[in-house]
This record gives structure tokens, C-alpha cells and sequence, in this order.
């Protein structure tokens, strides 16, 4: 039986290149896990870390897949851009759950991963000080909103039940697709207008603005006045 306060405590699980023993890989990755991806989720409180060659794990595969599912956080290390660490994140991503990403300095994350800002980590004591208080952070704001460290999987999903790539056929209606995904990532957007904002965005852009928009200028400023007149109008319409 776990202890209680044990099970109390979040898990957290890291991908990243692991190596032979004795490589340059595994004192890499040993070196991120106890210098600064333990010091960082253990104070936030976390269980110890998790890793895929970790002992007693005889289906690694299918316990680095469930994790990816079921870890109340993993961090990601794309270091080298190891291809393993790619099909992994990109499970997560998936199952739409939240992860840090960590890469070594002077290093650069792949263009679609550019959204998750990565931590830039190496082994100088000012570096790995201030890379453990940036994952500190970054847990805090994950923890306050989920929703905004979440992949363009999401963005993809949440577009997708209410048809909108079916409507995406010309330059116009590109354009507010982008205002959509915009907003739709924006930290502040209420989950609960999402279906009025589609409505009001694709169905009838023209009572908006009395045109649709001809340039990505006019789109912002679309999106922009939803924040003050329209948001008040679609506020007075849901709560009827």
C-alpha cells in the first residue's frame, strides 16, 4: 500500500535521449534529471522522476505510452532531436495534456514545437539555476490554466467540431480562420462562448464589420473588437 501522502503527490515523467550506460547521452540525461528536472518538480510537489530505464519496467514501450496519457506532467528533453523523444511528445500531444520542453543552450526547438517555448539548459551553475526556476514557473502557470501549454492539437480539435476547415476555401474565409486560432489560443477565451464566437466570426462576419476583412491588419482588428462591444453582446446572449 502506498503511503498517503505519497499518493497524494503528483508524477511526473521525462522523455529525452537516454543512451548506453557510461555514454555522453546517459551523463546527459542523468545530469538533467538529478541537477535540474528533480530539484524543480519535487519543490512543487512532485513524486521523484520518472524515466523509461528506470528499473522494474518490462514493457517499456507500453508504460512510456501510458505516461504519456496518464503523468500529471512530463517533461520533455529535445536535445539532439532525438526522433524517439518526437513520437512521444507528439503522443501527448494528442492525449492533450501539458509539457514542458527543455533543450540544451544553443540548441533550437523544431518550427512546429515553436509554440512551447523551450528552457535552454547546460551544466553552468547559473544555467541550471535559472532552468530550474523557469520549469518552477512554468508548473505555476500550467497548473493555473492548462489550457495554454496545450499543442496546436488542441487549436485542431476545438476548430474541427464546428466545421470550420470545411469553410476554410478562400483568401476571406483563410483569414478568419486565423483570427479564430488566434483567438482560440489566447489564455483569456472562455470555453463557453467558443460556439457564439464561431457564429459570429463565420456565419455572419458581415454584421461585424460590414464587410470581410481584406488583409491579416483587419482580421486583428476584427478579433480585437470582440474584446469590448461584441464580448459584451455575446455575454448579454448567453446569459438569456
Amino acid at each position: 500500500m502506498k503511503d498517503g501522502k505519497m499518493a497524494d503527490k503528483k508524477t511526473c515523467y521525462i522523455i529525452g535521449p537516454i543512451g548506453e550506460p557510461n555514454s555522453k547521452e546517459r551523463d546527459w540525461a542523468d545530469f538533467v534529471r538529478e541537477s535540474v528536472i528533480k530539484p524543480a518538480v519535487t519543490s512543487c510537489g512532485y513524486v521523484d522522476p520518472a524515466r523509461a530505464d528506470d528499473p522494474h519496467k518490462d514493457l517499456i514501450m507500453m508504460d512510456i505510452i501510458q505516461q504519456m496519457f496518464e503523468a500529471d506532467l512530463v517533461v520533455a528533453d529535445l536535445t539532439d532531436w532525438n526522433p524517439n523523444v518526437f513520437y512521444e511528445l507528439g503522443i501527448r500531444h494528442c492525449a492533450q495534456r501539458p509539457a514542458i520542453h527543455l533543450i540544451k543552450t544553443g540548441q533550437s526547438s523544431p518550427f512546429d514545437l515553436g509554440g512551447n517555448k523551450a528552457i535552454f539548459v547546460d551544466e553552468s551553475y547559473k544555467r541550471v539555476t535559472q532552468a530550474v526556476e523557469d520549469i518552477k514557473k512554468r508548473i505555476g502557470a500550467i497548473e493555473e490554466n492548462p489550457e495554454q501549454f496545450l499543442s496546436q492539437v488542441q487549436v485542431y480539435m476545438t476548430l474541427k467540431q464546428f466545421d470550420v476547415f470545411k469553410k476554410v476555401g478562400n483568401t476571406k474565409d483563410e483569414l478568419t480562420f486565423k483570427v479564430l486560432t488566434t483567438l482560440i489560443q489566447s489564455a483569456s477565451l472562455q470555453s463557453n462562448i467558443l460556439n457564439k464566437l464561431y457564429d459570429e466570426l463565420v456565419e455572419k462576419p458581415k454584421q461585424l464589420s460590414g464587410r470581410y476583412p481584406q488583409t491579416y491588419a483587419d482580421a486583428a482588428k476584427l478579433a480585437a473588437g470582440l474584446g469590448e462591444e461584441q464580448n459584451k453582446k455575446l455575454y448579454r446572449k448567453i446569459k438569456r
